[in-house]
């Protein structure tokens, strides 16, 4: 009797440590804003209403978090779950797959961003003008405010009103 009594305080013990670590994991995976903005993609996702996506949404739902994987890193997550593409599974059953193939994500370089700006410059002279970037970095995206870009510009403006880009990706990367 002692022995079981013992074994059953043991098992409790041991419930109410798991418990607890499983509480701080959710309070860490669901912590912040970000995690709201990844059960928002998850549940735009959610054709059914079961708080669910299909396996062969995961690249939808990555792209929505932000991240750009590569449609080989997409298929090899699928099939990690469900080769055939045709479960639902949850979003604590998807974080994992997505912070894997986050981990797998190369970083942008300085000259990537080099060229995402070249889009932009029509001339390719190295230069934008100032309010067309400044409209591009407080309407499009992630919304800076006046005062935001005022202080990225300070010192990056010429006289005629032009930013040099790569100068502007230095200083941004240096301040990341």
């Amino acid at each position: 009797v002692a022995i079981t009594a013992g074994k059953q305080c043991f098992q409790r013990r041991v419930a109410i440590t798991a418990g607890k670590q499983c509480f701080q994991r959710r309070v860490a995976i669901t912590a912040g804003k970000q995690c709201f903005q990844r059960r928002v993609a998850i549940t735009a996702g959610d054709k059914i209403g079961d708080n669910c996506i299909a396996v062969g949404q995961f690249g939808d739902v990555m792209r929505a978090f932000g991240s750009n994987p590569t449609n080989a890193q997409i298929k090899k997550a699928q099939d990690g779950v469900d080769p055939e593409g045709k479960k639902r599974v949850a979003f604590n059953r998807f974080l994992p797959v997505y912070e894997t193939v986050k981990k797998e994500a190369k970083p942008m370089t300085f000259e990537d961003y080099v060229e995402g700006m070249k889009v932009f410059d029509r001339d390719l002279v190295g230069y934008l003008q100032s309010g067309e970037l400044r409209h591009l970095l407080t309407f499009m995206g992630e919304k800076l405010t006046d005062e935001e870009v005022d202080q990225i510009f300070a010192g990056l403006e010429d006289d005629n009103g032009n930013v040099q880009y790569d100068e502007l990706i230095r200083r941004l990367m240096k301040d990341a």
